[in-house]
């Protein structure tokens, strides 16, 4: 686009945008946060991973392994505390004869529980096996540090764990790696055989994993997965909202480059009566591939949202939202005009592309790291 999102060409100050953004400024304070602390990349907008047994174990204030009562076989006893204190509550949950047989024949093994708070209740939340207590213990030894952001070392972890012989590994490795943003699952090393992840892809019980088996299905370089992820999103047009577009849309854009972009943008973008869900999806589809493709990739995507907004105004804010929270502040340039023009109707679409273009006016003005004094 020609010229800065903040001057004019010619060095006059745009009297628009900037002077709404002042006006808008207070709100824009409050409002600061809707951006900074929107889900991470393969957090969907329309899908978010279920929390994790390392979430409530990394959230917990007080965590314990129990086992059966010596004394009252259906009745748990605390043997171990990892974290806090014993505090006295009894837990009331009952041993269930699985549990109980389980515990008897692996005298080593126990079940973790997470003391809550509000309700003053023990919670049982992972049968611990021998394997199981290690990737706790694991995640105890790096708490502080997950706690702020999903480090490589995590996902390192939990994709080791694709083909664990236990099912609940398992399936904590796929809710796991799903929380993983996409550049670094790009670089996972796929254990998973593509029939594999294809014949539970549609089962009742792995929709909590589905969006995260998409991802890999585009990471897969399998024949049958690519006619599983183009079959989805010719079928997506015909649905008002097409639940894990936006997975199926990243997994094509993987598979297909600059022609699945071209793809999505006939049948998606540029059809006036798709729903904002569907349209959003594909955003947040282009938004993650801007951090992460090729640099040809990026005029395609940037000649796919030029087109986009012209067609469609109010989708700067769905372009907003996606990059923004991606702290990428590619599209001040393309979102800046329609708020100096007025071409956003609607004052949610308005607030969300302007506190998206204070962002990135404050970003731009931010001194470089690792330049100051004492580096």
């Amino acid at each position: 686009m020609n010229g800065s999102w903040r001057t004019r060409q010619n060095g006059a100050p745009r009297s628009g945008a900037p002077r709404l953004v002042a006006c808008l400024l207070p709100v824009l304070i409050l409002c600061a946060v809707f951006i900074a602390q929107t889900a991470q990349a393969c957090s969907f907008h329309f899908y978010k991973p279920e929390r994790s047994v390392i979430d409530r174990v990394l959230d917990s204030d007080t965590l314990a392994i129990a086992r059966p009562h010596p004394d009252s076989p259906f009745s748990f006893q605390i043997v171990e505390v990892l974290r806090g204190a014993e505090n006295g509550v009894a837990i009331r949950e009952l041993v269930n004869s699985q549990i109980r047989a389980r515990l008897a024949a692996n005298p080593d093994d126990g079940v973790l529980f997470v003391f809550d708070q509000e309700t003053n209740v023990w919670q049982s939340i992972a049968y611990l096996s021998g394997d199981y207590r290690q990737v706790v213990d694991f995640a105890l030894a790096h708490e502080e540090a997950w706690r702020t952001e999903y480090t490589p070392d995590r996902l390192a972890l939990f994709a080791g764990l694709q083909t664990h012989p236990e099912p609940a590994l398992r399936q904590l490795a796929l809710l796991e790696i799903d929380k993983a943003p996409y550049d670094m699952l790009r670089g996972i090393e796929l254990q998973i055989p593509a029939e594999k992840l294809l014949a539970e892809l549609w089962k009742i019980e792995g929709y909590p994993y589905q969006s995260i088996r998409i991802l890999l299905l585009g990471l897969s370089d399998d024949d049958a997965a690519r006619r599983e992820i183009r079959a989805f999103i010719a079928r997506a047009p015909d649905r008002e909202r097409s639940r894990n577009l936006g997975a199926f849309a990243t997994a094509l854009v993987e598979i297909d480059g600059d022609a699945g972009i071209a793809l999505l943008d006939r049948e998606i973008l540029s059809d006036p009566r798709q729903s904002r869900d569907n349209v959003e999806q594909v955003v947040e589809a282009l938004a993650i591939h801007s951090g992460v493709g090729a640099p040809g990739m990026a005029a395609s995507i940037a000649a796919t949202l030029d087109r986009l907004v012209a067609l469609r105004p109010d989708t700067a804010a769905l372009i907003a939202r996606q990059f923004g929270s991606r702290q990428n502040w590619t599209q001040a340039d393309r979102l800046a005009p329609l708020v100096a023009e007025r071409r956003l109707t609607a004052a949610s679409d308005l607030m969300t592309v302007a506190v998206y273009l204070a962002q990135a006016r404050d970003a731009h003005a931010a001194p470089p790291t690792g330049t100051g004094m004492g580096d």
